[in-house]
């Protein structure tokens, strides 16, 4: 039955679902800012966060700009913190586990380097020493 329905009626069938959910949600007092405190404290007594860190979304105004400082800190789902939406914690909970952690390709970085000449060698740890220093400033520590 799916091949008889165009992509944009499944889109449309998809996003009245997702609609209904969300008032579901709204309707179960999900979107409240209790609700939101509630998931704020369950998370970081699950991955150990400070008080100071989340201090700031428990107050009865909280600010757009605390919320998507804590979210961009602690790799929160926004629709998941705000609204309670689970498909936002699986991505989080799935999303984590499917990456596995990135390791250092020290052996090969190692027999690359030594194949380049003096002055390439100087200008790549000049680099990394660079990288190093702005790790440490609040405008540099995003280095990849």
């Amino acid at each position: 039955m799916r091949d008889d329905i165009s992509q944009e009626a499944q889109t449309a069938l998809a996003r009245v679902r997702h609609q209904k959910a969300r008032e579901r949600l709204r309707r179960d007092g999900g979107e409240s800012l209790p609700a939101m405190q509630r998931r704020i404290q369950a998370l970081a007594a699950e991955r150990s966060i400070p008080p100071a860190d989340y201090r700031k979304l428990m107050y009865k105004r909280v600010s757009t700009r605390d919320v998507m400082v804590f979210g961009k800190k602690y790799r929160v789902n926004f629709d998941w913190l705000l609204c309670g939406d689970l498909k936002g914690l699986h991505g989080m909970t799935h999303g984590a586990r499917a990456e596995p952690p990135t390791r250092l390709p020290t052996k090969d970085f190692v027999a690359l380097y030594s194949l380049l000449p003096l002055e390439q060698k100087q200008m790549i740890t000049a680099f990394l020493k660079e990288l190093v220093d702005r790790k440490g400033k609040p405008d540099g520590g995003d280095v990849a």
